[in-house]
């Protein structure tokens, strides 16, 4: 598919300059001595292996910070207002990522400096402190984490090439899928214990050892932001299709999460069964990014979107027919890779809109659209299937389903957006 033009509204990165090298001197060897093509072609998998380290980190924290708190005598109103503050602190760090990678000196730097104090707060749970401290070590965490990701996709999103950004950022994304899927297992050998939030600190600075190897990636996050409202209008009207993908998925995922298990509970699942919905779907989302990254370059971002909405619909309908049967389980997984890969496709569509400093508004937008569909879809899931039990939900998800993957094809086939 041929590339299309991007947009960078903004003003240009200025040329790096190398410190201690004569004028108009050319550099024949990387910082790491490599040859310059060998370092180029490790520097993609190189920042996969440390993004999925940082994840990995990030979401085994997560069940346990719940387990420890459970434990400890919360109730689970409490338990719910910590994870709370966890995602609001996330939300509201999200669209300032531009800013603070230009205060930083780049993406990459900011990336470091998240990871470091991500596992910086994971330590400080680790000492399970007072009550009052878990609240100030989720927040800080709530905020490195979110700028680690946001950092992460704006890197990833830099380093496809034109004309193969689906199947680059599905293998970015396939990794990440996997992290959070395969975070928590990590608990399997650490034991679930606040201990075990070292364990997810130490994987947070193995991935920080890693970004060592790296340098910035030109394009991924300017290290100066000159924004005026001329320059921003356009950003903003292009952002429609990926930041409504971003925000159909976080729906999707959200209510996935939270609520599936409880209708599969309903449906006659046993617990183990119904908690297993989310592994089932978090497996297919992980199988799904490649393959439908691969589409989208071969057919166009419009048309992915679409059959990615079809089977979400298609699934939303099916899995309830066939609960609690062991069909359900291959159904699931169709319906998180679909679900997942809206995401990926967002961000494929916003890489190849934006190029430049213009990317750091696109990617911050893509990543605070989809938390705030996140934390929209879990709630208003769990009203509509109290409200309107048996078959409220699946019909309401198959009709945002349908109704949001149409809209979203035919405003990716449009230029402007």
């Amino acid at each position: 598919m041929r590339p299309e033009t991007r947009l960078t509204p903004l003003s240009p990165e200025p040329p790096t300059v190398i410190e201690g090298a004569p004028p108009g001197a050319r550099n024949a060897m990387s910082v790491t001595q490599l040859p310059a093509p060998l370092f180029e072609r490790a520097q993609f998998p190189v920042f996969v292996a440390a993004a999925t380290f940082a994840f990995a980190g990030v979401w085994m924290s997560v069940p346990l910070a719940a387990v420890i708190l459970t434990e400890q005598g919360a109730s689970p109103a409490l338990v719910g207002l910590y994870a709370a503050a966890v995602w609001m602190a996330a939300l509201m760090t999200a669209p300032a990522t531009p800013w603070l990678a230009g205060w930083a000196g780049g993406a990459l730097r900011l990336h470091q400096a998240a990871g470091v104090t991500s596992a910086l707060a994971l330590l400080g749970l680790a000492t399970n402190p007072p009550l009052a401290l878990w609240f100030v070590f989720g927040a800080l965490l709530g905020v490195a984490s979110c700028l680690t990701w946001t950092t992460a996709d704006a890197i990833a999103g830099a380093m496809a090439p034109p004309g193969r950004e689906g199947r680059f950022l599905g293998i970015y994304q396939t990794f990440i899928s996997a992290a959070i899927g395969g975070g928590p297992a990590v608990l399997w050998l650490s034991g679930v214990s606040a201990g075990a939030f070292a364990a997810s600190a130490g994987l947070m600075l193995a991935g920080f050892g890693l970004t060592l190897l790296l340098r910035e990636v030109p394009g991924a996050v300017p290290s100066r932001m000159r924004l005026s409202l001329a320059r921003l209008r356009p950003v903003a009207a292009m952002m429609l299709a990926p930041a409504g993908a971003a925000m159909l998925c976080g729906a999707l995922e959200g209510t996935a999460g939270a609520v599936f298990p409880v209708q599969g509970l309903a449906l006659g699942l046993g617990a183990a069964a119904a908690a297993s919905i989310v592994v089932a779907t978090g497996f297919g989302n992980m199988l799904a990014q490649y393959p439908v990254g691969m589409l989208a370059d071969r057919f166009g971002t419009h048309r992915a979107l679409l059959g990615c909405a079809v089977a979400v619909a298609l699934g939303s309908l099916l899995w309830p027919l066939l609960a609690p049967g062991w069909g359900i389980w291959p159904v699931l997984a169709i319906w998180g890779g679909a679900a997942g890969a809206i995401y990926t496709l967002g961000m494929v569509r916003a890489v190849q809109r934006f190029a430049g400093p213009a990317r750091a508004l696109g990617m911050a937008g893509l990543n605070t659209a989809y938390l705030l569909g996140g934390a929209l879809g879990a709630p208003l899931g769990g009203l509509l299937l109290e409200a309107v039990p048996g078959w409220g939900l699946p019909l309401a998800v198959a009709v945002v389903a349908l109704g949001g993957g149409l809209a979203l094809s035919l405003a990716a086939l449009r230029r402007g957006v």
